[in-house]
């Protein structure tokens, strides 16, 4: 009897997963929670901890959880995932080090003209120091985002 090896295509996933997605980076001194609190307020969203979504990286025998918050438009069909990128001394995505945090937008309704707009809402929210929209393209580490 032949056992019938399957091989995971990471180059076809990650084109996959992160076709029609848009990623911000945002710098913020707050915790992710108050930083999603005021984004909800100020721009009417409604970003939730998915703790079911939270990321876990080993490294050096150690564990780090970052957590991920979601908000959905189904009319749009659209998602947006919050991730914190840093837990303690480690870090989600290690190429960038000087983002706190990770706004991605799924979904086809989204195209690079909302999300500029939305990057000028953000620069609003109290919270925010920085905001700059990133090149998934030069995201080395973007496995870690797939959830």
């Amino acid at each position: 009897m032949s056992v019938l090896k399957l091989k995971l295509d990471h180059d076809q996933l990650l084109e996959d997963f992160f076709e029609s997605t848009h990623v911000i980076g945002i710098v913020s001194a707050a915790r992710d929670y108050q930083l999603c609190w005021q984004i909800n307020k100020h721009m009417h969203l409604d970003f939730r901890i998915n703790n079911s979504l939270e990321i876990n990286l080993s490294k050096n025998n150690r564990a780090f959880y970052f957590s991920v918050f979601e908000f959905e438009e189904p009319i749009k069909s659209s998602v947006h995932y919050f991730y914190n990128n840093h837990c303690q001394a480690e870090y989600l995505l290690p190429e960038l080090k000087n983002v706190d945090y990770l706004w991605m937008v799924k979904g086809d309704y989204y195209q690079l003209n909302d999300i500029k707009k939305l990057i000028d809402q953000l620069r609003h929210v109290e919270l925010v120091q920085l905001v700059s929209l990133l090149d998934i393209r030069e995201i080395k580490n973007k496995m870690n985002l797939i959830f």
